[in-house]
């Protein structure tokens, strides 16, 4: 999947706004944006979301990986279970998808969300990294 990313700057509530693009299967772009309820706004706080869960909750990569995997056998026609809500109909209520979207566009804006999630994760690890680096560097030359 090619992914193409854009930063779209805040809003007045302080809320990053993201754009990214992609090519499904059959080779039909996918807009990040239009498929959040809130567009590039919403973008940013699903992406702020999920970097959090990574940060805080140690098992919640596997439940992402069951929910990439049910939205797969959703394509297909199946479901994981019976009695629990599909996994479709649970990304898109827990990360502000628009509620017409296929499964296909939800697997691909699900996929490309997570990507981008751990992305921005990575990001933020490389600057805490080099703000630790600065701060020891100051207390070496004694500076404050």
């Amino acid at each position: 999947m090619n992914t193409q990313m854009f930063y779209t700057g805040t809003d007045e509530e302080g809320n990053d706004g993201y754009c990214a693009t992609a090519d499904d299967d059959e080779g039909k772009e996918v807009i990040l944006s239009q498929c959040f309820k809130e567009g590039t706004t919403g973008v940013g706080k699903a992406m702020h979301k999920v970097v959090d869960q990574l940060n805080t909750i140690p098992t919640i990569a596997v439940r992402y990986t069951m929910l990439q995997h049910g939205i797969r056998a959703e394509m297909n026609g199946m479901r994981l279970t019976a009695k629990a809500p599909a996994a479709s109909a649970i990304i898109k209520k827990e990360f502000g998808l628009r509620k017409g979207l296929s499964k296909k566009k939800t697997g691909v804006a699900f996929s490309m969300l997570l990507g981008l999630a751990q992305m921005l994760r990575e990001e933020q690890r490389i600057d805490e990294k080099f703000n630790a680096m600065v701060e020891e560097d100051r207390e070496a030359n004694g500076e404050e």
